[in-house]
């Protein structure tokens, strides 16, 4: 028996496989919709009795292997890469020795092996101590603050003690661009917040305000996790469960901002570090306490923080991009934006279509650069975090989902395709099982490989 003919519309959402017209994955909602309206339900049964699980599972197997050992000629690739003709000479080592924490407990690129930590009691304790003997140096002139800045080659530290940061111009820029609508119990501390960082950190710091600025910036996510398990616990929500892995990977990636500030030696100063540290673990009490008054307002606090982010990085680069094309990008930097596994990377891009963004690092400009887009796409999430008709979740499980189901999408078109054409139907019978039947497992076999052709 003949399928009729597919509609000019189902046909046009087949050959989209998925794909809105923006060219970002649809939604779960949208792809299902589209499967089925356009799969009949013989064709599920089709699907469901000639295809060969095991088979595709032991191709899946061999397709993952080929990507892993991709990935790692990948990886040690990008870890053997020359530096650029106009990198220093001096710095070809640049990596993260220049922070004060770092150099202490080491960053977790250089980890050999896994530690436990110590308790509570013998590692507050020991890191009292020494920072007791740090504030001791801030307020005594006649004592040298540990400086493991100068450590740096000299030319490196000329350069980033030039860079300059104008905190009128970051205003002028939030000024032009469209307002973040938001009450004015959250505009109040926000503003305040603002002007404690321009005054406690003047043009000539912005390494140092960078690095108190992602100390703080990392805990929204940490209290979004916190209350989304506390209210699973309870059993009073479940909806937004996969939203949990979207803010850890927000808050990897504010990680690894503070990481590179700290790299460039923004932590080596003992008020930095004293006012960064309790700020921060004031910041995460607040978001839990404004979280339980209404979750709506933590992210749009969240979403003023990360949009005036995004007008000081960006003020940043436009104003020493000179300078900061001149310097060579940290290797944490390098390792993050650049590495064989970026699943983390995609993961807070909830706005984005995975693996459609894959930065290029050369200098510290490119690395400032990647910062200010990357605050911008939490400014997308915090928003969309907020809307009743916006279903935030992991962009790597909707992607596998959308594929998928656009791969089944595709088929149904195929096959409607062949059902068409002449050929098949010189070979079709009126029963449509006769598709199960070894006698016809070519006339399958062809269209799987039709199929395979538009992915392949």
């Amino acid at each position: 028996m003949m399928r009729p003919r597919a509609s000019r519309e189902e046909s046009n959402r087949a050959e989209t496989r998925g794909g809105g017209a923006d060219g970002r994955a649809s939604s779960p909602e949208d792809v299902s919709e589209a499967f089925t309206s356009v799969v009949t339900s013989e064709a599920k049964r089709v699907i469901r009795s000639g295809t060969d699980v095991d088979a595709l599972r032991a191709r899946a197997d061999v397709a993952r292997k080929a990507l892993a050992k991709a990935e790692l000629a990948y990886a040690a690739a990008v870890l053997a890469r020359e530096r650029s003709a106009d990198s220093m000479d001096e710095v070809d080592d640049f990596g993260c020795e220049y922070g004060y924490i770092s150099s202490l407990r080491g960053c977790y690129i250089d980890v050999s092996r896994n530690e436990v930590p110590r308790g509570f009691v013998s590692t507050g304790t020991e890191n009292f101590a020494r920072e007791l003997r740090e504030m001791v140096a801030f307020f005594d002139p006649e004592i040298d603050e540990c400086d493991l800045r100068c450590k740096m080659p000299s030319a490196l530290r000329a350069k980033l003690e030039s860079l300059r940061l104008d905190a009128e111009a970051i205003w002028d820029r939030e000024r032009a661009r469209p307002e973040v609508p938001a009450p004015w119990i959250l505009k109040g501390p926000y503003l305040v917040l603002c002007v404690m960082l321009d005054k406690l950190f003047d043009e000539t710091k912005p390494i140092q305000r960078f690095w108190f600025l992602e100390t703080v910036a990392r805990m929204p996510y940490f209290s979004y996790t916190s209350m989304l398990t506390f209210y699973e616990i309870l059993g009073w929500w479940r909806q937004s469960s996969e939203l949990r892995k979207v803010h850890f990977a927000e808050e990897w990636n504010e990680y690894h901002h503070l990481l590179i500030h700290e790299s460039l030696g923004g932590d080596q100063s003992w008020r930095d570090r004293f006012l960064g540290q309790h700020a921060a673990l004031v910041y995460y009490i607040v978001l839990v306490l404004l979280w339980l008054v209404s979750p709506a307002l933590a992210y749009n606090f969240s979403e003023l923080i990360e949009a005036h982010a995004v007008d000081t990085y960006a003020q940043f680069v436009d104003q020493n991009a000179e300078l900061l094309k001149s310097m060579p990008a940290p290797r944490i930097a390098v390792e993050y934006y650049e590495g064989a596994d970026l699943y983390l990377f995609d993961e807070f891009q909830t706005e984005r279509e995975p693996k459609s963004r894959r930065p290029r690092i050369k200098n510290l400009y490119d690395v400032f650069c990647n910062i200010r887009d990357d605050e911008a796409e939490h400014v997308s999430t915090m928003n969309a975090c907020q809307r009743e008709d916006k279903a935030v979740a992991s962009p790597n499980a909707v992607n596998a989902k959308t594929a998928a189901i656009s791969a089944l999408i595709t088929a149904q078109y195929v096959f409607q395709r062949f059902a068409e054409s002449s050929v098949v139907e010189d070979l079709m019978v009126d029963d449509i099982d006769v598709f199960t039947d070894d006698t016809s497992a070519g006339v399958l076999d062809a269209i799987i490989r039709a199929v395979e052709s538009l992915f392949l």
